[in-house]
């Protein structure tokens, strides 16, 4: 049990050691900031690249678009085969000779070159493009959306390590302290004026804080790669990560988020595709040949393999179709008014999200100031505990507890600082503005 806990206690300390070498190289590594993190997600991760598909992709079907007005040309043949044909029968008086006419091969062949193209489509095609543009406008705002999402993964894991980065410091500093401290004990022991126990309480919460600056550091670690993963980009884990500098100028609501965004893009989608209805009303007009060779060719009286040629125009209307069109912009007034509701639920729950934010920020910024007035009472009574320790008036149990006092205080200022930060931080990202 003993040399467990001797393993254990050598391997906080080579923590701690690699901690402190770590500090005194973080002038010789980089400075990592949250907006460099920001950049970097935006030039590495993959959906980055999905932008340019998407053109690509809507590129292709616009030009397909664009084809719809060239002519269309279709090889077409034939083979068949019959058991009957028509025949030409006339009935003469007896004794007139009979007439005979021509006699329909029973096997009939045809080759042919179909030309179709499209003179007036009511503005179909037009409609389609239009439509395009918008189904790419989506598009690209989703990918958007989707990357924006990624910033607030990165503000949790950047957060993490800054939080756990000052504990550590404070915990460094409480461990200082209380080192200094018990070689005054220890001094006292030998001299008879202490007990034993009173260095080993100090001892003993010295290994507490080992333990638990080397959770924190783990952590830290863990966060880092985390982020470095998210980010595509190896870090140091010496790295010294810089609280951000936030000023808002003021907390007025103002809605800029990408998906807000894509309700209004999707709303005007859906009345175009309405007034796209109308084209189902419109005339359609192509025009049309047909080139090749067949027997019978269009004398179908003839047995002998003809040309066949044939050009031509076709309209097409359908004035009346039971209401189905008006049913159908029906049906797109009321996906409008989905997309609207959609949209204003978005914006209420947003507005609910940032009202929290507010009052987190006027809440943590008063709680930093009451933190400033603890930690200096806290010092106080600390320095007057350690003097009552050495002249043995109170024991080690009450010295510490009065430093962990002090050392709680100094993390509550800290944590509260960082979460100050990280509620403006939400505020901007929750409103579209970070």
């Amino acid at each position: 049990m003993k040399r467990i806990k001797a393993l254990f206690k050598l391997t906080c300390i080579s923590a701690l050691f690699l901690w402190g070498t770590g500090i005194n190289q973080l002038a010789a590594q980089d400075t990592i900031t949250l907006e460099f993190c920001y950049q970097q997600v935006q030039k590495t991760y993959p959906l980055i690249r999905q932008a340019g598909l998407l053109d690509k992709s809507s590129d292709l079907r616009t030009k397909n678009l664009n084809k719809y007005y060239l002519p269309q040309f279709n090889v077409n043949g034939s083979a068949t085969w019959q058991n009957e044909v028509t025949e030409v029968v006339i009935p003469l008086p007896a004794g007139l000779p009979q007439l005979s006419g021509p006699v329909i091969p029973k096997d009939q062949y045809k080759l042919t070159l179909d030309v179709n193209e499209n003179i007036y489509d009511g503005n179909v095609t037009t409609y389609q493009k239009k439509l395009e543009k918008f189904n790419l406008s989506v598009d690209k705002k989703s990918v958007d959306a989707s990357l924006y999402l990624l910033k607030d993964q990165i503000n949790q894991f950047y957060f993490s390590i800054l939080l756990n980065q000052q504990n550590i410091k404070i915990f460094e500093e409480t461990r200082k302290q209380l080192e200094s401290k018990m070689k005054e004990v220890e001094s006292a022991v030998k001299n008879g004026a202490l007990l034993k126990m009173n260095a080993d309480l100090i001892k003993a919460e010295i290994i507490k804080l080992e333990q638990n600056t080397y959770e924190l550091a783990m952590d830290r670690l863990a966060s880092i790669r985390m982020l470095s993963e998210l980010i595509s980009m190896p870090l140091d884990e010496n790295s010294l990560f810089k609280t951000p500098m936030i000023a808002i100028p003021g907390l007025n609501y103002e809605n800029k988020r990408i998906e807000y965004e894509i309700y209004g893009i999707q709303r005007d989608r859906a009345n175009l595709m309405k007034n796209m209805v109308t084209t189902k009303w419109n005339p359609k007009l192509w025009a049309f040949g047909q080139f090749g060779l067949g027997r019978p060719g269009y004398n179908f009286l003839s047995s002998d393999i003809a040309p066949m040629l044939m050009v031509g125009a076709k309209i097409t209307w359908n004035p009346w179709n039971w209401n189905a069109n008006r049913n159908e912009k029906k049906m797109y007034d009321i996906q409008g008014d989905i997309l609207k509701n959609q949209q204003e639920s978005f914006d209420k729950n947003l507005r609910v999200t940032t009202q929290k934010n507010i009052a987190d920020i006027t809440k943590l910024s008063d709680l930093i100031l009451k933190d400033q007035e603890l930690i200096d009472l806290r010092e106080g009574i600390t320095k007057t505990a350690s003097s009552q320790l050495t002249n043995g008036v109170i024991t080690s149990s009450d010295f510490i507890l009065r430093v962990n006092d002090e050392t709680q205080a100094r993390m509550g200022l800290e944590i509260h600082k960082i979460q100050l930060i990280k509620a403006k931080i939400s505020y901007l990202y929750n409103i579209g503005k970070l």
